[in-house]
């Protein structure tokens, strides 16, 4: 099992290596601490791992989208709609200041889980770019 991180105490990190687990820190990539997901594609390329899910916060996933790293996105979605102090947005940061600059979406699928469903589509071919 491996765990990446961009900040750990050293104790915390200690504790997963006595249980058999790789513990690997990134250089964070911002003043406000969000990773560095180049490094973190960098170093899952040398382990030879070439998928990565991210199921991660509004920092993280705005990291990933800004480091140009995300080919595919998956969104899930129940029929409830929040607003105010209670709702989480997907991505939060300086963030894409024109609808020119967006990530569009393309080759959407839907799916259906009951009442929830998610949205597939991809960001961009990972085997043609």
């Amino acid at each position: 099992m491996l765990v990446v991180c961009s900040f750990a105490e050293e104790k915390r990190k200690q504790t997963l290596r006595e249980h058999g687990i790789r513990v690997e820190q990134l250089p964070t990539a911002t003043p406000d601490g969000r990773p560095n997901m180049t490094s973190l594609v960098e170093l899952l390329g040398e382990l030879e791992i070439t998928s990565l899910l991210i199921e991660g916060g509004a920092m993280i996933n705005w990291a990933a989208l800004d480091s140009g790293i995300v080919d595919k996105v998956f969104f899930y979605y129940a029929p409830k709609l929040l607003a105010g102090t209670g709702s989480v947005p997907f991505a939060t940061a300086s963030g894409f200041k024109r609808m020119s600059e967006a990530a569009y979406v393309k080759s959407i699928r839907l799916h259906r889980f009951g009442e929830d469903f998610a949205v597939e589509g991809y960001l961009r071919d990972p085997y043609r770019d």
